[in-house]
């Protein structure tokens, strides 16, 4: 892989990291999701630019379907490591404490809700079992698998349509 094509993978993750960092620090808690949302989406411009990056500097403007999804999927796969490692320490550091928090202060009126609306089959007194079973099951492990399983999934998905553009435009 050219040292230049390292540069998408680690603009994209910066930019996630970035914008996760000031939603968490900064009070904006609620929009965590969407900022998760939005960062999962830009895969698909970056990986496209990724991609014409390699066909014009690597592949001087002639690259084959199959290349084309590998440079796609190297694109995936080192800014997935670089969002793993960032989540393994942000996880560690502050937000397994938060989630548990969050668990804590608001899991009982939830479940409660829950249970009204017909959403959950237990009793009232099953609700502190159920919070320290949820609370059990904030773990790293969760957290990094599902940033590996959709960003892949993904990712993949984007490689695939683009190497099969991109080859269809090479065809006279």
């Amino acid at each position: 892989m050219n040292p230049k094509s390292f540069l998408y993978p680690v603009v994209y993750s910066t930019l996630i990291i970035i914008a996760t960092c000031i939603t968490f620090y900064s009070g904006f808690i609620n929009y965590i999701n969407t900022v998760t949302i939005i960062g999962w989406l830009m895969i698909i411009p970056f990986c496209v630019l990724a991609m014409l990056y390699a066909k014009k500097e690597m592949y001087h403007g002639n690259i084959g379907g199959k290349d084309a999804v590998k440079e796609g999927l190297k694109f995936i796969v080192f800014s997935t490591v670089i969002l793993v490692i960032f989540q393994m320490i942000f996880f560690t550091v502050d937000f397994k404490a938060y989630k548990i928090n969050f668990i804590q202060t608001y899991g009982f009126e939830l479940a409660k809700t829950q249970i009204k609306n017909g959403h959950l089959k237990i009793t009232e007194a099953e609700i502190p079992n159920l919070i320290q079973k949820e609370i059990g099951q904030v773990t790293l492990f969760k957290e990094c698998t599902s940033i590996v399983f959709k960003n892949l999934f993904l990712g993949t998905i984007t490689s695939v349509i683009c190497a099969v553009t991109l080859r269809a435009r090479l065809r006279p």
